[in-house]
C-alpha cells in the first residue's frame, strides 16, 4: 500500500510553499491584513506576478511593484527582472433561497389544529402549530 506522501507530487508541494513564503512576505512588507485581502505571488521565469481580486489593492500594488520586486530580491536571493500586477476576478457567492420543502394543503391543516387542541404535551402542540403556520406562510 502506497503512502499518501507518495501519491501526491513533491516538486508541487515545494513550490506551493514557496509561493506561500512569498506571499507572507509581501502580506507583511505592505502591512496587509490576511482576513480582509486576498493576494497571491507567482514567481516564473524571473518575473514576478502579483495576483489580487480588489482592484483598489491591485492599484496601491501596481505602484509599489518595483518596491515588492526589490525587497523579494534581497530577501530571497533571487533576480527578479519584471514585475506585473493582475486583477482576478472574485469569488462569486450565490445567495441561496430557502424554499420550504414540503406543503400540506387546508384539510391538512385544519386537521392539525384540531389535533393540537386535543393534546397536553405543550412541545408537541407547538409543533403541530408550528407546520400550520408554515402552510400560512406559503400562501403569502
Amino acid at each position: 500500500m502506497k503512502k499518501a506522501s507518495d501519491l501526491v507530487n513533491s516538486e508541487l508541494i515545494r513550490s506551493t510553499q514557496i509561493y506561500d513564503k512569498l506571499s507572507d512576505f509581501v502580506y507583511q512588507l505592505m502591512h496587509l491584513n490576511k482576513d480582509k485581502h486576498n493576494l497571491w505571488i507567482v514567481v516564473k521565469q524571473q518575473k514576478l506576478t502579483i495576483l489580487t481580486d480588489n482592484p483598489y489593492l491591485a492599484t496601491q500594488l501596481k505602484y509599489q511593484q518595483q518596491t515588492i520586486c526589490d525587497a523579494i530580491n534581497k530577501q530571497f536571493l533571487l533576480e527578479l527582472k519584471h514585475s506585473r500586477v493582475k486583477i482576478i476576478p472574485p469569488k462569486v457567492r450565490r445567495e441561496t433561497v430557502r424554499k420550504t420543502v414540503f406543503g400540506i394543503s387546508d384539510k391538512a391543516s385544519s386537521i392539525l389544529k384540531g389535533i393540537a387542541a386535543d393534546i397536553d404535551d405543550t412541545e408537541l402542540k407547538a409543533s403541530l402549530l408550528q407546520l400550520t403556520h408554515n402552510k400560512n406562510r406559503q400562501e403569502n
